[in-house]
């Protein structure tokens, strides 16, 4: 029987501020590698933030003209004890830097957090007919723990035995396939011609190049479980509408699936209520007052000239109501950290 858990988040916030207070004891650390996945040409630069030791250089990462970005310590000492690893996957033309945000936090709660910026679907290279191939993705999580894994330094403080994914918007779905879901490109595109030019993500896919009489069906519906992860968060997880169902009924790991909005508020590409209940034991949370770009970083002042400077036309800088995009971070953050606690540090 499924059983899917809707979290109130006011309700619960007290509650969990109080879970997560004590653990809060560490400095955030940073440092960058690069990693070369097989199937990619070209390496990808991955941020990892962590548990570190009160020196490094204090620095604000992600700072730049129009994110404010978050205090951290850059190549500080990491901490000499064994803690969980978060894979972060970001959104389709998002980077592992502007969610510093979550990285820092989650760091100075006791979990090391890498995150890739994927090839073709970062800022300033994002390019709609190579970040269609979400096969890709799921391959560069596998690729990153194997060398994490694999490296004296990190693997002695990587607990191998609790690793979580964390994924927004096409990261979602990035983190979605790593956990066993399979997509079907039929229902893809059946759901983009029902939305008859109206759905924001078909469109961005279209008007991209993406023909989907050409795209790699078997690619694009294979299966890329990574058996190492043993928890996954999903906020407003892209392709919500398109997955294989028997996939998602074998999915075996702790899952959360979070939107950001409420009711018709929640893009309808990523709204999760009717898929979370697909996923055994899964459980559902909606943040009010959110909406999908909430989950970027916070804007400066002048972050909406910014925009228009760069010809950005979406309101990547605006929420869903009176509430302070720092305020509705702390919600997102209290949902993530107090199930990757359970799920990965009290199992």
């Amino acid at each position: 029987m499924l059983h899917t858990l809707v979290i109130s988040v006011f309700t619960a916030a007290t509650t969990l501020i109080d879970a997560l207070t004590p653990a809060a004891a560490f400095e955030a650390g940073t440092q960058w590698i690069t990693i070369t996945p097989p199937h990619r040409s070209a390496t990808e630069a991955v941020l990892i933030t962590y548990p570190a030791k009160a020196d490094g250089d204090a620095y604000t990462l992600g700072a730049d003209d129009l994110w404010t970005g978050v205090p951290a310590r850059r190549n500080a000492t990491p901490v000499a004890e064994k803690f969980p690893l978060v894979i972060l996957s970001h959104g389709s033309g998002g980077n592992a830097a502007s969610l510093g945000w979550l990285t820092t936090e989650l760091a100075r709660n006791g979990f090391i957090v890498a995150a890739p910026n994927h090839l073709h679907s970062t800022s300033g290279d994002s390019i709609p007919v190579e970040s269609f191939k979400i096969w890709e993705r799921p391959q560069d999580i596998s690729a990153l723990i194997d060398r994490l894994l694999a490296d004296p330094d990190w693997s002695r403080i990587i607990d191998k035995d609790r690793i979580g994914g964390i994924g927004f918007s096409l990261g979602g779905t990035s983190m979605m396939l790593a956990a066993g879901a399979q997509t079907s490109l039929g229902a893809f595109d059946d759901y983009c011609q029902a939305a008859d030019g109206k759905d924001g993500g078909c469109n961005w896919f279209l008007r991209g190049g993406v023909d989907l009489s050409k795209v790699d069906r078997t690619a694009f519906e294979g299966s890329y479980r990574d058996p190492r992860l043993s928890a996954l968060v999903a906020v407003d997880p892209g392709f919500a509408m398109a997955y294989q169902p028997d996939s998602l009924k074998a999915m075996a790991l702790p899952t959360l699936v979070i939107n950001l909005g409420e009711g018709d508020g929640i893009l309808p590409g990523v709204r999760s209520d009717a898929l979370v209940k697909q996923i055994p034991g899964a459980g559902y949370a909606a943040i009010p007052a959110a909406t999908h770009f909430t989950f970027l970083g916070v804007c400066n002042p002048n972050g909406a000239e910014v925009l228009k400077r760069y010809g950005e036309e979406e309101p990547i800088c605006e929420d869903g109501g009176d509430v302070s995009r720092v305020e509705l971070h702390k919600q997102i953050f209290f949902q993530a950290a107090v199930f990757l606690r359970k799920a990965l540090v009290e199992k």
